[in-house]
């Protein structure tokens, strides 16, 4: 029996609302300044210009960051801002919060950060070399785990013909229609109402009063 999707014919329509749909009263915008380096060390980052500029409400380093500067699905190793090093082009140094978006990127060219790139790992071979860099203090692998059954030797003797070849895979990611944020309101009892969308397909709003 087919089924029907419930936001099947909003979507393919436009009648959706996603959450960059939304807009709020007295909203301020946030941009993050990402690395332009895969792999360097951060000497000195420098905000003062960048809170200088008029309609900047705030610039965040990882000085900011109250708790562990760090988040991931297993393992809390991605650092919210980076504060010794950065390990991908992209990856998050400084975030401004401004009054329109066109004045939080020109905050973000105020930032100074003075870096020494380091050498790139780009290949697993690379990174498993015994005079390679050290990513992580627990050495360049994540994971290791291992299965064994039968005996190969015996298997590839009994084999009509053997093949040795070296795949390169990329990784698979989903194809979200719509991309990842959020939007916080602060409320007048003092707490704040979160909207954020989920990989899901669904909204969660909740309030919270302590903090």
């Amino acid at each position: 029996m087919k089924r029907a999707r419930p936001d099947g014919i909003p979507k393919v329509t436009g009648q959706l609302s996603y959450l960059t749909d939304r807009t709020f009263p007295n909203m301020l915008y946030g941009k993050i300044l990402r690395s332009e380096y895969p792999h360097a060390l951060i000497r000195r980052i420098s905000s003062d210009k960048a809170k200088e500029l008029p309609g900047v409400r705030a610039v965040l380093t990882h000085e900011d960051v109250p708790g562990v500067n760090g988040f991931g699905i297993i393992v809390p190793d991605q650092p919210v801002f980076c504060s010794e090093r950065v390990l991908y082009i992209g990856d998050a140094i400084a975030a401004v919060v401004a009054d329109t978006i066109a004045i939080a990127e020109e905050a973000l060219q105020l930032i100074e950060v003075d870096f020494e790139e380091l050498p790139v790992l780009d290949a697993p071979e690379k990174s498993l070399a015994s005079e390679a860099t050290l990513l992580y203090p627990e050495g360049n692998v994540l994971h290791r785990a291992n299965h064994k059954k039968g005996d190969v030797s015996e298997g590839f003797s009994a084999s009509t013909c053997i093949i040795k070849e070296t795949y390169d895979v990329p990784r698979q990611m989903h194809t979200y229609m719509e991309t990842e944020g959020g939007v916080i309101v602060p409320e007048d009892d003092g707490g704040i109402t979160v909207y954020m969308g989920t990989q899901h397909g669904l909204k969660i709003v909740f309030s919270c009063h302590e903090f």
